[in-house]
């Protein structure tokens, strides 16, 4: 009885032993080193002559967005360690011209990412024609038979349908048809937790719903609230948001609940179920505007007003929303 007692005593002791051990190695109190890139001073905001710039700097990656007017056109810089990559390029080459300033000082090869097929997404193109341009596959075969941009950068802008490696990091790219215009796109980089949502969410800014077409069979506010609703449930928990007009935003969830509501007060308002604030039922375009800039007076100009005639050409009938 005795040897069978310190048999089992001594197999305790071992056993014991071992889990200490165990938990010995697996408890390392030895600190993980998180990498930090030292980035150094970002280039002067006074080469911005039109805009203005705000710098994020994390462990990894430091944001640039800059903002040009009061729409405003927004353009994201995305530098890690050894590269850049621009989302979008703003209105025009005067502006290009400016961000080329700025990307150059920062002097780190790099691409360029085309949210969707407006100008003012594009009118820098001009600037960075040695740098290759990705963009969604349907948004990038757009692009690549639109006049306007081949007359900008001749070479052929990259589609991507998923994931792509673009300077170093992973991209995903996807869109939402038929909303604020035919084909939007949207890029991710789930490993730093950032949405760029192009034109699908804007930031404290009137909406561009010029392609807004109810009389039609197919309702594009339907189609882009619903994307927004995609958006939301996978994208609510990010770290960062940036958009196409005016910067950026923290609070991803929120912008585009923001969003949401904006585009279901403005569809009430053309389709004649809510009332304006007067009472009486919107029967033109300046109606819309005027209700939408009284309900959201804090709002930056944004694309709202493209929606009124004489907005494009002389003679422009403005949206035909009646």
């Amino acid at each position: 009885m005795m040897k069978y007692s310190k048999f089992k005593v001594l197999a305790l002791a071992l056993f014991t032993a071992a889990i200490f051990l165990a938990c010995s190695d697996d408890d390392d109190s030895t600190p993980v080193e998180t990498e930090v890139v030292d980035f150094g001073t970002a280039p002067a905001s006074s080469l911005l002559t039109s805009g203005s710039v705000n710098v994020i700097t994390e462990n990894t990656v430091r944001y640039h967005t800059i903002d040009f007017g009061t729409a405003p056109y927004t353009v994201t810089i995305v530098e890690t360690a050894e590269n850049v990559v621009l989302i979008d390029l703003g209105p025009s080459p005067d502006f290009g011209d400016e961000i080329k300033a700025y990307v150059d000082v920062i002097n780190k090869p790099g691409a360029v990412i085309i949210t969707h097929n407006h100008g003012d997404h594009y009118g820098g193109a001009g600037n960075f024609t040695e740098l290759p341009f990705y963009a969604e596959s349907t948004v990038a075969e757009q692009l690549n038979n639109t006049e306007d941009f081949t007359n900008l950068y001749a070479n052929e802008v990259i589609g991507v349908s998923g994931s792509e490696s673009i300077a170093g990091l992973d991209f995903t790219f996807d869109k939402v048809s038929n909303a604020e215009t035919g084909e939007n796109g949207y890029v991710t980089i789930e490993s730093l937790k950032t949405l760029f949502s192009g034109d699908l969410v804007y930031n404290l800014s009137h909406l561009y719903l010029r392609e807004y077409t109810p009389k039609d069979g197919e309702d594009e506010i339907d189609n882009w609230v619903a994307g927004l609703n995609v958006l939301k449930t996978n994208f609510s928990d990010y770290d960062h948001l940036f958009v196409g007009h005016n910067g950026s935003r923290t609070e991803v969830g929120t912008a585009i609940d923001e969003n949401i509501e904006y585009l279901q007060k403005a569809q009430g308002l053309i389709k004649g179920t809510e009332t304006l604030t007067n009472g009486e039922t919107a029967t033109t375009a300046q109606e819309v505007v005027d209700e939408l800039q009284l309900l959201y007076p804090n709002y930056k100009d944004g694309g709202l007003f493209f929606s009124l005639p004489e907005s494009f050409f002389p003679g422009d009938p403005g949206a035909d929303w009646f």
